[in-house]
C-alpha cells in the first residue's frame, strides 16, 4: 500500500488546494488566509458566526470541496464549522443545525447534499427539513437584490422530522445573506423560530 500511495504521488503529486502549488493540501501562506476565527455578522435580525473571510484562496477550497468532492478540502471547511460551533453560547446538547438544502439537480451532480453531508461530520443533531419548492437561477451571477428576488418563496418546511432545542441554521458561506434570510422566513412561516445562522466562510461586508 505504501508503495502505490509513493507512486500515486509521483504520477499525480499532491498540490496545495488554495493555490495549487506543489505541496501539502493547504501549505502554510494559504493556511495563513485558512485560519479560523469569530466573526460575526447580521442578516437582518439574525446573528451570523463565521469562522472564515471570504478570498480567492477560501472561495478555491470551498469549490474543490462542494464541486470537486475532494476530502482534504471537506476536512478544511468541517474545521472551520467546528471552531463556530465550539464557540456556540448555547447548549450543543439542545441544539439542532438545519443545513441549506442543495436543489435536486445539483445534488445529483455532486452526489450529496453538500451542507448536509458536513453536518454528519460534525455530529451535531441536525434536521434538513428545507426544500426547494421552486426552480431559482444559479447566484454566482446575480447582484445582491436579484439574489434577494430570485430566492423569495424559494424554500418549503417539511413536518416530518422532528426538531428540538435552539434551531441554528448552516451554511458553507454567507455572501449576501439571501439563501439565509429565505431559510429563516420559510421556518417561521412553519412556526419554527431560529436562534442563529454559522457559516464556514463570510464576505465582509456582506455584499
Amino acid at each position: 500500500m505504501k508503495f502505490v500511495a509513493e507512486l500515486s504521488q509521483l504520477v499525480f503529486p499532491q498540490r496545495c488546494i488554495g493555490c495549487l502549488n506543489l505541496g501539502p493540501a493547504i501549505c502554510s501562506q494559504c493556511r495563513v488566509a485558512w485560519h479560523p476565527h469569530i466573526y460575526t455578522t447580521h442578516v437582518e435580525r439574525l446573528v451570523v458566526t463565521s469562522a472564515i473571510l471570504y478570498s480567492p484562496i477560501a472561495a478555491r477550497i470551498l469549490v474543490a470541496a462542494k464541486e470537486g468532492n475532494q476530502r482534504s478540502a471537506d476536512n478544511l471547511v468541517i474545521d472551520a464549522l467546528r471552531h463556530v460551533v465550539e464557540n456556540y453560547k448555547g447548549d450543543l446538547k439542545n441544539l439542532t443545525l438545519v443545513p441549506m438544502p442543495s436543489s435536486k439537480n445539483s445534488s445529483r451532480k455532486r452526489g450529496r447534499n453538500f451542507v448536509e453531508s458536513l453536518c454528519e461530520d460534525l455530529q451535531i443533531s441536525y434536521s434538513n427539513i428545507l426544500f426547494h419548492q421552486k426552480r431559482v437561477q444559479d447566484q454566482s451571477g446575480l447582484n445582491a437584490k436579484d439574489r434577494k428576488q430570485n430566492l423569495v418563496g424559494a424554500f418549503g418546511v417539511e413536518n416530518r422530522a422532528r426538531i428540538y432545542g435552539d434551531i441554528v441554521l448552516i451554511d458553507d458561506v454567507v455572501t449576501t445573506g439571501s439563501t439565509l434570510r429565505e431559510a429563516s422566513r420559510a421556518l417561521s412561516a412553519g412556526g419554527l423560530k431560529v436562534s442563529a445562522a454559522i457559516t464556514a466562510c463570510v464576505a465582509q461586508p456582506l455584499r
